[in-house]
């Protein structure tokens, strides 16, 4: 009984990502745990479960990235970007929903849908969608950009463009820009002025975003599979 209750106790806690070794993140390849914990709370939900859901492999094209995350929900893409000098950041975007082929832009006309962000991890720096102002009413509505030939792109300008290739691409800050506009038309590599698409990309990976359960919850569980374990019990006595 001891045993049976002990392995199921280990699963749940690894299911919930909390004790028994668990971490609080799925294992990945190409963030660290500073990583996760930075995007985890750029998110700002508290703790979060990413898991892999695609990782780019030599000879994918945008076809292969859509088989593989469109209809997934809310996720992360991130990716290493080159610029023309050889210099490399990690670089990604949030999109709060669903990847598609709809050959279309996923339109937040509404402020409180702009929950979309893009990231540099490498120089630790957020860019929210651009909020609503009476100048900037339709720059920051612009969230993901959804379509067959497309890799993860995101914004008007792109703001981050993956090419069908997954390799070539380019940075226009455009629908992520600060309010003041200071970051307008620039890189987010290395912010400096767009000079044409000049962006090679090395590893890409997409994660799945799930919430995981306050210690409360996951007590909760617990005492729910052990009350289940002694009826169990009780019902082959």
């Amino acid at each position: 009984m001891g045993k049976y209750i002990n392995r199921s106790v280990c699963a749940l806690l690894a299911l919930v990502s909390f004790g028994c070794g668990a971490p609080a993140f799925a294992a990945t390849s190409l963030l660290s745990a500073a990583d996760q914990a930075q995007l985890g709370s750029w998110l700002g939900e508290g703790q979060i479960k990413l898991t892999n859901i695609y990782t780019k492999a030599a000879g994918d094209t945008s076809v292969e990235f859509h088989a593989a995350v469109d209809g997934k929900g809310r996720t992360f893409a991130v990716m290493e970007a080159t610029n023309e000098h050889g210099q490399t950041w990690l670089v990604g975007g949030y999109d709060p929903q669903s990847w598609s082929t709809k050959g279309s832009f996923n339109i937040t006309a509404n402020q409180s849908d702009r929950t979309g962000f893009l990231f540099n991890l490498t120089n630790g720096s957020k860019h929210q969608q651009t909020p609503k102002t009476y100048s900037l009413d339709t720059l920051g509505s612009y969230q993901t950009f959804n379509h067959i030939d497309y890799g993860p792109t995101f914004g008007a300008g792109n703001d981050l463009y993956v090419g069908k290739d997954m390799t070539h691409g380019l940075s226009l800050m455009y629908s992520y820009i600060d309010e003041n506009g200071v970051n307008f038309y620039t890189s987010l590599l290395d912010g400096s002025p767009y000079a044409g698409p000049n962006v090679t990309y090395g590893a890409i990976q997409v994660y799945s975003i799930a919430a995981v359960p306050e210690p409360a919850t996951a007590a909760m569980l617990l005492a729910g599979l052990a009350a289940l374990a002694l009826a169990r019990r009780r019902q082959r006595g």
